[in-house]
């Protein structure tokens, strides 16, 4: 699956924190749309569009089963998991996994339809590549990204 670092968000000092829920397993850095209430403070997460806000999905890491090697935490299909509204000018790490397509320093992307990052279309919601990175202890490639637009 997939890690996420929070570099710089303004929802970490904020609380502009959602509690969605997804029909489909989301790991750590996928975006997500909001959809219908789903009781009452989780929404629905769906798919991004080039219309919708994009939030920025990223679960505590935290072990629940220690007899696991876990370096990936997913949150399985219906289950609550946290996902930040951005602010522009927010700086983020994602794996290089998440992106349909390899990216390059400058490149502006946004979400797709599998929760995770492509070229930029027009979209409301927008990405800069400010760099390519190395996370955790497994030095994983990530993108450092800045949110352009929200």
């Amino acid at each position: 699956m997939t890690k996420v670092n929070l570099d710089k968000l303004q929802a970490k000092s904020n609380g502009n924190i959602e509690t969605v829920i997804a029909g489909t397993e989301l790991g750590n850095g996928a975006l997500v749309a909001l959809g219908e209430r789903k009781g009452r403070e989780a929404m629905e997460a769906v798919a991004p569009s080039n219309t919708a806000e994009l939030l920025l999905v990223a679960a505590p890491e935290v072990q629940y089963d220690e007899t696991k090697d876990q370096l990936d935490i997913t949150t399985p299909a219906g289950k609550e998991v946290r996902a930040y509204h951005l602010t522009e000018g927010d700086l983020f790490q994602v794996e290089k996994a998440l992106f349909d397509a390899p990216a390059s320093v400058g490149d502006v992307v946004t979400g797709n339809a599998d929760y995770g990052y492509t070229a930029n279309v027009d979209s409301r919601t927008t990405f800069k590549v400010d760099a390519e990175t190395k996370f955790g202890h497994d030095r994983r490639d990530m993108y450092l990204l800045r949110v352009l637009t929200v």
